[in-house]
């Protein structure tokens, strides 16, 4: 069991067994790998990682005041993991990965940690190789501005509304977030008529593979097409500039949604889970 808050320690011990499925793992390595996937919190993050004869079998993101991630791994080495952080780490709120791995964590920790662990939300991780950009869809996209950052990071907090999150955490957390996407010309904004509908944007590509982060649209614009059209955007603008797929995080209890990224192109490849700790 290994843990840092070096993080060129941790890319360099376990970053190659990341990038090794980087559809799987794409959280961890936007953490690993991409600058701005060191969020604004609480402390330094303390990445864990787990090993046997120098294989790495797998790794949780462990980050103050966020719950944590893991990646998928054996449920003998989930349950290693889970009593290590429950001793160092008892604080944490909620864990969330593969469906098997994350219910032995969970399970563990709550043990080990006296708590008890609830699974809150089911999600599918989801890929796209081949986008369909959703057209006759009225108005234009465009680039996001450096003065829209405070405004676009206030509507994609919303899409966070259940996460466990305090408002404040969130809001940081996604000011960080749309910055770093204005900065890097990846933040889609969909107007028409002078109005702002909705907005949408991406991180950069990490082994090949670019996430969606955070799609709005306005209530008022919510049966128009605007979901499909700034995520068909942002995912088709990605794949022509070099990424081979495009991976996003899919909540089973927002049905709705479940048809926007398959009318994109989105496929299921993994089921997940998301547990909470009290």
């Amino acid at each position: 069991m290994r843990s840092t808050t070096d993080i060129e320690e941790f890319r360099e011990k376990a970053g190659p067994a990341l990038l090794e499925n980087p559809v799987d793992n794409n959280i961890l390595l936007y953490h690993t790998f991409d600058p701005s996937g060191l969020l604004p919190g609480d402390g330094p993050a303390k990445p864990y990682w787990v090993e046997d004869s120098g294989t790495v079998l797998g790794a949780a993101w462990v980050a103050a005041p966020y719950r944590l991630t893991i990646t998928d791994m054996p449920t003998a080495a989930a349950s290693a993991l889970a009593e290590e952080i429950a001793k160092q780490e008892p604080w944490v709120p909620g864990v969330n990965g593969p469906t098997e791995a994350t219910a032995t964590f969970a399970t563990r920790f709550a043990e080990v940690a006296g708590k008890t662990a609830t699974p809150e939300r089911d999600q599918w991780l989801m890929v796209c190789t081949d986008a369909t950009r959703i057209t006759q869809i009225p108005g234009a996209p465009r680039l996001g501005r450096p003065d829209e950052i405070d405004t676009v990071a206030e509507w994609f907090s919303t899409t966070m509304r259940d996460s466990g999150m305090a408002q404040e955490d969130i809001l940081r957390y996604m000011k960080h977030m749309v910055a770093d996407q204005v900065d890097g010309d990846r933040l889609i904004l969909w107007e028409h008529d002078g109005a702002v509908v909705g907005a949408a944007g991406r991180a950069r590509p990490i082994g090949g593979v670019v996430r969606p982060s955070g799609v709005f649209v306005a209530p008022e614009h919510r049966q128009g097409g605007y979901a499909a059209a700034l995520l068909g955007e942002v995912t088709a603008r990605a794949l022509e500039e070099g990424a081979e797929a495009c991976t996003c995080l899919h909540f089973l209890q927002y049905a709705a949604m479940q048809a926007v990224v398959e009318k994109v192109g989105y496929r299921h490849v993994r089921d997940l889970t998301e547990y909470r700790f009290a």
